[in-house]
């Protein structure tokens, strides 16, 4: 899904981190200080884009359930508590900002949360947007509010659908 100028795969030992800066400090410090351990301990595992090793963007994703509650009937399926992916993070680095690649970046995560949940199972993709403009950006590719919270979610079925238009 990715444009073809930047690497895109998992966080691997040779990517360079410090220069990577989204204008969200504590984005930029979770990937520092935080996105290693997070992969090590099975928590969340951390996907880059990189140019010569340097990391310009990246994601982390995490399975988590979602209580029913707030959710449509159609989002939960009927379950008390939904299988869902967290799309933990999402950042891109402030020299790619406004040009369209936070769709693209957007993309890839859910293309790699649909790939293990043809795998592992999973209903739902949800998302805990940051401030307002995130929240935009995720209703912009057809995420919904859970009632009652900031918490958005896609169900994986019209994501599929999603990726199959692009």
């Amino acid at each position: 899904m990715t444009t073809p100028r930047w690497r895109s795969g998992p966080l691997g030992p040779d990517l360079i981190l410090d220069r990577f800066s989204c204008g969200r400090p504590e984005l930029d410090y979770w990937l520092r200080h935080h996105a290693w351990r997070s992969n090590r301990q099975g928590s969340a595992r951390t996907y880059v884009w990189s140019d010569h090793d340097v990391v310009v963007a990246y994601y982390a994703i995490a399975p988590t359930m979602v209580q029913r509650a707030g959710l449509p009937r159609s989002a939960s399926g009927g379950l008390s508590d939904v299988p869902a992916y967290l799309l933990a993070r999402l950042a891109l680095d402030q020299g790619l900002q406004t040009q369209g690649y936070g769709g693209f970046l957007l993309l890839d995560a859910i293309e790699s949360i649909c790939a293990a949940a043809r795998i592992g199972g999973g209903r739902l993709i949800v998302a805990d947007p940051i401030d307002q403009a995130a929240a935009s950006f995720y209703e912009h590719f057809g995420f919904g509010r859970i009632t009652g919270g900031r918490r958005m979610f896609l169900r994986v079925a019209a994501a599929q659908v999603l990726l199959d238009s692009d």
